[in-house]
């Protein structure tokens, strides 16, 4: 979904969109859709700059950290975004980027695409770490199995010959 200023009516604008299944696809493979996108929010555009605010709401599955076991979550985001012309931008001249900025984008001043904005917001609403349950015992560093349904007899006690000299040391020998 494409928002071109020209067409847009007066300094402030609604929008909303329910994605149609496949009609928005994430760059990050590790990601899934399970439920479509929902997005609403508005547009205002108080002067040269183009300020949208918004909020998304999904379901996305990922494979848990432990034991790659494929868990769905729930996607609640909202976004404050302000967009400036590259002109714009450059006469900012700013060296370092102040916390205010740090939302700030350039655009070519006559389109902004909500597609892209639901994605990059999406993909970082998506935790960086997530389990399936908090105590996920993981795979068996020797024979493989996911150790949360499966107790396996594996002896876990191989010392690694590059720190058995250490052992000495913990043990006082």
């Amino acid at each position: 979904m494409r928002m071109e200023l020209a067409s847009l009516e007066g300094s402030e604008n609604n929008f909303a969109h329910l994605y149609e299944p496949g009609e928005l696809v994430l760059s990050d493979e590790r990601v899934l859709l399970v439920e479509p996108p929902e997005v609403s929010g508005r547009i205002i555009r108080p002067g040269r700059e183009v300020k949208v605010n918004g909020r998304i709401s999904a379901r996305v599955e990922v494979a848990c950290d432990r034991c790659l076991t494929s868990i769905e979550l729930p996607i609640e985001t909202e976004f404050k975004l302000e967009y400036v012309t590259t002109e714009d931008y450059q006469a900012f001249h700013a060296a370092e980027l102040t916390e205010e900025e740090l939302t700030l984008s350039v655009f070519d001043g006559e389109v902004i695409d909500i597609d892209e904005i639901v994605r990059e917001q999406l993909l970082l609403a998506v935790p960086s770490h997530a389990l399936c349950q908090t105590n996920c015992k993981g795979f068996c560093p020797v024979c493989g199995v996911n150790k949360n349904l499966v107790d396996c007899s594996c002896d876990l006690s191989e010392i690694d010959l590059r720190w058995a000299a250490l052992k000495g040391l913990v043990n006082g020998k």
